[in-house]
């Protein structure tokens, strides 16, 4: 027992043993995952190489191949920024970004950018277009054409983003935020508005029941006319056929019981008489 104790180590046991843990060291740096909604850069001895790793297995060269992990799903960006109106009001806002890489141009983004595309290319986009489409609007305009304002912004940030492969998605601006003078200029001009309208509004119903009352009293009027005329041909025809009536009690009371004995006319025509 003794004498196996003090016996070295067989050397080609230990040499398997290292080259086992080497074999298992190896075959895990050999082994890249990439999981869905990601893209990876093949970095091989600092240089990185032209086509990502799409989601998947993938084997490299252990030890001088790195595999830098882009996400290209859509990512949002809330940036706070400030900016002067057309008419030098002071305008704060929050705006959110939908935004994504595109698999195509991640290398190139890579080499140029880096990891830290938000804070080196995109938050900055965001505060430059935000300032130089403000300056295009009144603040008041700013809040009564918000989406077209938004759809501004998002060109222009789209113009600087996506010679880097950064694709915009989405803007929206969640917020607008004026000084307190202007906030209280806005109110007071939108209290006047629905004053006005309501003004407006009682005014038309005031001509509607105007009108009304007009058009009751023409039908009115009408009516009247209609029964008038109605009653005065009824009374022409009555005094027409009491007339008639007259003429013949009159005749008819001044007769003496005799019949003409000739009727007056051209020429004139006999009358037979008759005896009594």
């Amino acid at each position: 027992m003794r004498n196996q104790a003090n016996n070295p180590a067989n050397p080609l046991a230990v040499i398997a043993g290292t080259a086992g843990i080497l074999l298992v060291v190896c075959l895990y740096y050999s082994v890249s995952i990439i999981q869905p909604g990601s893209v990876g850069i093949v970095v091989r001895l600092g240089e990185a190489q032209p086509n990502a790793l799409e989601e998947g297995i993938h084997l490299v060269i252990p030890f001088i191949t790195q595999v830098r992990r882009l996400d290209v799903k859509i990512q949002k960006a809330e940036v706070k920024t400030a900016a002067a109106s057309k008419d030098l009001q002071t305008v704060n806002a929050a705006i959110v970004v939908n935004y994504r890489i595109d698999k195509k141009n991640a290398v190139t983004l890579y080499r140029e950018i880096g990891t830290d595309y938000l804070s080196t290319v995109i938050e900055p986009a965001i505060q430059e277009a935000f300032k130089s489409d403000s300056a295009k609007y009144t603040a008041e305009a700013l809040i009564t054409e918000r989406a077209e304002v938004s759809i501004g912004i998002k060109k222009s940030i789209s113009d600087r983003a996506e010679k880097f492969g950064i694709m915009i998605e989405a803007v929206n601006i969640t917020n607008f935020d004026f000084s307190q003078e202007f906030n209280r200029a806005i109110e007071e001009k939108m209290t006047a508005v629905q004053k006005a309208l309501q003004a407006e509004k009682e005014l038309a119903r005031i001509k509607f029941e105007a009108q009304q009352k007009v058009e009751t009293a023409k039908g009115e009027a009408e009516a009247i006319m209609e029964k008038a005329k109605a009653e005065a041909e009824a009374l022409n025809l009555k005094k027409q056929y009491v007339t008639m009536n007259l003429i013949w009690l009159s005749a008819v009371e001044k007769w003496d019981g005799k019949l003409p004995t000739h009727l007056f006319g051209t020429p004139p025509v006999p009358v037979l008489e008759t005896g009594n």
